[in-house]
């Protein structure tokens, strides 16, 4: 019959075998392989989200380079989103100005935006700040030979700027355009800074001090210039 003692050591001798420890060197060599693994699993995961960015990032250059790509998967791939659609009220250029073609603020760059209107109760052209008077302010500037006559863009009927040689300085005046009158021809020259100057008959029409009014006879020379802000196509 078997000795129970005999047993009993055998199993205390298996637990022991089992729950014994690794030496600290075989515990470095296994911490140092898992360090390795995790190490070479993270590169590899940050290689994996590079290469995708780098993929949708191709992609959006070849819809922004290729005309009709859709990249989104909603629409059909020849919609254009509305932000890249030309927009019909865009600023246009001097020479669409200069040919009558659009209607313009006339805007003093030295007067915080000051802008030649029509007084609201007479017919005197001055500076004002004053807001909500597009009837009173907007302009065409519609080419005659090497002049140009400067009707109001607004009105049944057409008003143009006139110079009136009255009480010194004189006066600029909304009167009906009349294609016999020389006061109403104006002289349009562009000065270094980009704006310009209105010259007509032998003086510059400049803003003078104090009313603020378009006058036509100031002895000095050249002070006030102008600028011209787009305001849309010029009613036919």
């Amino acid at each position: 019959m078997a000795d129970p003692r005999d047993d009993l050591t055998a199993i205390v001798a298996e637990v022991r075998r089992v729950t014994t420890l690794p030496g600290a060197q075989t515990l470095r060599r296994r911490s140092d392989r898992r360090r390795r693994r995790r190490a070479a699993i993270g590169a590899a995961g940050l290689a994996v989200v590079a290469i995708t960015a780098g993929a949708t990032l191709v992609r959006a250059r070849s819809a922004v380079d290729t005309p009709g790509v859709d990249t989104s998967g909603v629409g059909p791939a020849n919609q254009i989103a509305p932000s890249v659609v030309p927009s019909a009220t865009a600023s246009a250029g001097p020479q669409d100005i200069l040919a009558g073609r659009r209607q313009v603020q006339i805007v003093l760059p030295g007067m915080r935006g000051a802008t030649l209107a029509i007084d609201r109760d007479g017919d005197q052209v001055r500076a004002t700040t004053e807001q909500g008077i597009d009837d009173r302010a907007l302009w065409v500037l519609r080419p005659e030979g090497d002049r140009y006559r400067i009707l109001l863009a607004s009105g049944a009927n057409a008003v143009c700027m006139t110079v009136v040689h009255d009480a010194a300085p004189g006066s600029v005046r909304g009167r009906a355009c009349d294609a016999a009158a020389s006061t109403q021809l104006f002289r349009i020259d562009q000065v270094p800074d980009g704006s310009y100057s209105i010259f007509q008959g032998k003086r510059y029409v400049q803003v003078v001090d104090g009313t603020n009014a378009l006058v036509p006879d100031l002895p000095e020379g050249l002070t006030t210039t102008y600028e011209f802000e787009d305001r849309g196509p010029a009613p036919r």
